[in-house]
């Protein structure tokens, strides 16, 4: 009976290659399995694209899951800016969304002086998402937003009147969502590849 790891062999060089019954030397069917262990150029490339195909599919969910995030936040903002519209209208007061690059307040005009509102949980601070960079423009007009000492107020006036706007909310994939409001209070959102100018 053939040995293969602990077996003694006596033969010679000769009688080895010609009988492969020694545990010193595996059956040539094994030789060929020792020698064709290595990965083939085929088989490299057949993982990278496995690997490529993945990637792309992972990266494709998470910027899919970005975009849904930034579309539920700029639909937050428009829900949030009619609520506070018609809060004002109802109330008498004169209300404002107050932004800046970090985040959005709800203001109350108190004499003279912009205060934060407070009674209501709905209308309290929040800071963005860091999904986004954030473009503000009133009347046109382009707004500093790295100004905190001047900070920029969207106006909801107890007339049912707001300030002309168009937020801008840029992607890191260049695509942007918009959201812009008029002077009668109507307020619009625009989904990427949308332009404010093509619908009016």
């Amino acid at each position: 009976m053939p040995m293969w790891v602990t077996g003694n062999c006596n033969r010679s060089p000769l009688e080895l290659r010609r009988h492969r019954h020694c545990g010193l030397m595996p059956p040539s069917g094994q030789l060929s399995y020792y020698r064709a262990q290595g990965f083939t150029l085929l088989e490299v490339i057949t993982v990278v694209i496995i690997i490529g195909v993945i990637i792309s599919f992972a990266s494709l969910s998470v910027s899919q899951n970005d975009d849904h995030r930034v579309r539920d936040e700029v639909e937050r903002i428009q829900h949030l800016l009619q609520l506070v519209s018609e809060e004002a209208v109802l109330q008498g007061k004169e209300l404002a969304l107050q932004i800046n690059r970090d985040g959005y307040e709800f203001v109350s005009l108190e004499g003279d002086k912009w205060l934060p509102v407070t009674e209501d949980k709905v209308l309290r601070k929040r800071e963005f998402p860091d999904l986004f960079t954030l473009e503000l423009s009133l009347w046109g007009k382009s707004m500093n937003l790295e100004d905190k000492d001047k900070p920029s107020r969207i106006m909801l006036l107890s007339s049912g009147e707001i300030t002309p706007f168009l937020l801008l909310f840029k992607m890191d994939n260049g695509e942007a969502y918009q959201l812009k409001g008029d002077l009668t209070g109507k307020l619009k959102l625009y989904t990427p590849g949308e332009s404010p100018e093509e619908s009016s």
